[in-house]
């Protein structure tokens, strides 16, 4: 009898250690809870950069200008002073390079918007005639009449507000049309201005030549775009496109210090506003 209970005996305390090793072992079991996925969040979502290169074509400048005094009577420009408006045969604004950058936000698929920036600068040149039968210093002569030369350079900066209706993607590429309002601050350097007596359509020896200080104003402009844009990346876009600009009219020169010393005060030279025509070309890059 005891040959059995002894090992009966002995099993059931080896049963009784592992129950107990068993339960110490789930009571000490570390508890593991989930950890909330952490989803990254987007830098700008629909946010966009802009960088354009632009060719602005020649532009023809509608200007005038005031004479100070009875015209043709350098002299007496000072006895009785009046302002005569006179109009230039012609101005034109060269061609040049202009550089611009923004940023913006595409609304939805079909709609976005930017705000940007150009700069770009030029020559601009002007011819005179007039005094048909006087000279440039108040000569009664048949045949003769006074020829001007005016020149210097504008430079402007746009700011404009823009937004665009995108057409549609095929193959990479989107079409678009837009329109944009904003000011523009146009700057003209001093006018050199050259005159010559001109007989029987040839140039005389120069008359006189003075130099007008330039001016400089910020006018109201509005602008009409199309183009297109291809798709590089996801991320990037290449835009090619034309760009027409309409500035508001504005003043050009002021008188020079001979005529200003006889009291003619203002500006003297104007032009009427202008119009720029430009093809360009640049990167949106998407901030997501």
């Amino acid at each position: 009898m005891m040959k059995i209970v002894k090992p009966l005996l002995l099993t059931v305390t080896a049963l009784v250690a592992f129950s107990h090793g068993s339960l110490a072992a789930d009571l000490i079991e570390p508890v593991y809870e989930e950890v909330p996925e952490i989803v990254p969040v987007e830098v700008g979502s629909g946010w966009y950069l802009r960088g354009d290169v632009s060719y602005d074509f020649k532009s023809d400048l509608d200007a005038s200008y005031r004479t100070f005094g009875p015209v043709g009577c350098p002299g007496g420009c000072g006895i009785d002073p009046t302002y005569d408006d006179q109009d230039y045969d012609g101005f034109e604004i060269d061609s040049g390079a202009n550089v611009g950058v923004g940023f913006g936000y595409q609304f939805t698929d079909y709609f976005r918007g930017d705000l940007t920036a150009h700069y770009w600068q030029a020559d601009v040149k002007g011819d005179d005639r007039g005094g048909f039968g006087i000279d440039c210093y108040g000569n009664v002569i048949t045949d003769a009449e006074c020829r001007s030369e005016d020149s210097s350079k504008i430079s402007a900066w746009e700011l404009m507000a823009n937004a665009y209706v995108d057409l549609g993607t095929f193959a990479g590429f989107t079409p678009y049309v837009g329109a944009g309002v904003g000011a523009v601050h146009v700057k003209y350097d001093d006018f050199t201005n050259t005159s010559y007596s001109v007989y029987d359509g040839v140039d005389g020896a120069v008359a006189y030549s003075a130099t007008h200080p330039g001016e400089s104003d910020w006018r109201f402009a509005y602008a009409l775009m199309a183009g297109a844009s291809y798709d590089l990346t996801h991320s990037l876009k290449l835009d090619v496109g034309y760009r027409y600009v309409n500035v508001d009219e504005g003043d050009m020169f002021g008188f020079d210090s001979y005529t200003a010393g006889f009291g003619a005060a203002g500006a003297q030279g104007k032009d009427d506003g202008f119009d720029r025509h430009t093809i360009q070309a640049g990167l949106r890059y998407s901030l997501f």
